[in-house]
């Protein structure tokens, strides 16, 4: 999708095409926009409706299930659960879903995303999983010493209905320099690997060729290190920089940018309501973190191409995944004058990687920090303080960070628009003729090998 449609999706909506939408009168909604399309328009409203015109369509995609089948869904993973529970859940607001022509339907992932968000309901699955975290000790570990942690990633893709005579060109995220991690190493891949980014690329990406004419599969494999430090935020007698490698503050880390980090009327309000008077940095920062770990409820989410406003939409419905999340935390620091930016790439546990995203928040006294609203929520979901303080100003280990700066373009340019025009977690594809669609290819991310040592001075 074109930077210029982005841009545009902070324009409202004419009245009736928005209630025609919300309405889920898709196909009504479409000859609505062509009608005003002819007409002459102001050049925001234009683009934002042939935005809309590209992105309509999309929304039933990710939204299949009816009432009936997310019930048999959840009944297959919750034995005994009953169609009075699902309603109680809608009625709490714990249930993503559109409207498509009268009826409504939920959201792919919304059974897996209930599972994750409500501990009692996971406790009740044929999966509850109830082995202890590995997590704590590794925390303890980090609390009572520097570690060092290396281990080696595999990408594997998958091209569904694959070309053999094509060229293809891929873009697969690579471990970047960061405050915590140094770049990646022993760079390979089985397709031809022509470079990587700079190490401190925004977005950092391996640039692979290849005509797939043997298989429809490739894989890329690297080494992380990552050097994270803990540090104790709220006591005020630790006054020294944890990273002072960290990229500098700069204009971008106070500034908005559409469509989903927007200083909104709303957003300010609760910004200085959760702010008060609260002069320090840090202790605001934290104000804006305990209220999106304690109020919002994990739920994963559309694409957010197809989403207005992420950090508002998080604010006012109280739930989002771990992206929509630090857009909120982002969002409040940067509307109280506090830096904040983003960063993700990879949550990789030794038995399960997979992607993530969390944002950093800036002050004089410590430097440059992390914030994980969604570790941290999980935390308290699962009744660890220990797993909800660390979160705030600290990570675990098991991560790889390849992009530092939401919304930044790629080196080489794509020639066709991303999948992803935020970030880049799973690659984006394409060929001479067109940009691969979500669906047409896939991802999976396994950890080969780790190890831990401890930290020398």
């Amino acid at each position: 999708m074109p930077d210029r449609y982005l841009e545009s999706l902070t324009c409202p909506l004419p009245e009736d095409i928005s209630r025609l939408k919300g309405a889920g009168e898709i196909s009504l909604a479409l000859e609505l926009i062509d009608k005003r399309l002819a007409q002459p328009l102001p050049k925001m409203l234009r683009t934002r409706l042939e935005a809309e015109r590209t992105l309509l369509p999309q929304w039933a995609e990710r939204y299949p299930f009816t009432h009936e089948q997310l019930l048999m869904e959840m009944r297959s993973r919750v034995p005994g659960f009953t169609d009075q529970e699902l309603r109680q859940m809608l009625d709490d607001g714990l249930l993503d879903f559109i409207y498509v022509d009268g009826t409504r339907y939920y959201h792919e992932d919304l059974a897996a995303s209930l599972l994750k968000s409500q501990p009692q309901l996971k406790k009740r699955s044929l999966n509850p999983d109830t082995a202890p975290s590995t997590l704590d000790a590794v925390i303890r570990r980090m609390m009572d010493h520097d570690v060092v942690f290396r281990y080696r990633l595999r990408a594997s893709t998958h091209v569904r209905s694959w070309e053999p005579d094509t060229l293809y060109r891929v873009y697969m995220p690579v471990a970047a320099r960061s405050m915590q991690q140094t770049p990646a190493e022993d760079v390979s891949s089985t397709l031809l690997l022509v470079g990587c980014d700079a190490e401190d690329a925004p977005q950092r990406t391996a640039y692979l060729e290849g005509s797939l004419r043997a298989s429809p599969d490739f894989s890329l494999e690297y080494t992380v290190t990552q050097r994270p430090k803990y540090v104790d935020p709220m006591n005020e007698s630790i006054r020294r920089v944890i990273y002072p490698q960290a990229r500098p503050v700069c204009d971008e880390d106070l500034a908005e940018q559409p469509p989903h980090i927007v200083f909104t009327p709303y957003l300010k309000s609760l910004a200085a309501e959760l702010r008060g008077g609260e002069a320090d940095p840090v202790r605001a920062a934290r104000r804006f973190y305990d209220y999106i770990t304690e109020n919002v409820t994990y739920s994963f989410m559309p694409p957010y191409l197809l989403m207005e406003s992420g950090a508002e939409y998080c604010a006012v419905n109280l739930r989002g995944d771990c992206g929509i999340q630090a857009l909120l935390f982002i969002t409040l620091c940067r509307i109280s004058g506090i830096p904040a930016r983003w960063q993700s790439g990879l949550a990789a546990e030794p038995d399960s990687v997979g992607s993530h995203d969390w944002a950093e928040f800036y002050s004089e006294r410590l430097g440059w920090l992390p914030v994980d609203c969604s570790f941290g929520g999980g935390g308290r979901r699962c009744g660890s303080a220990l797993r909800k303080n660390f979160y705030f100003g600290n990570l675990d280990p098991w991560r790889m960070v390849a992009n530092r700066v939401y919304y930044a373009p790629f080196a080489p340019e794509k020639k066709y628009p991303r999948v992803d025009p935020y970030d880049n977690q799973r690659g984006e594809i394409e060929n001479d003729r067109r940009g691969l669609r979500t669906g047409e290819f896939r991802t999976r991310y396994e950890m080969l090998w780790h190890e831990e040592t401890e930290a020398k001075e």
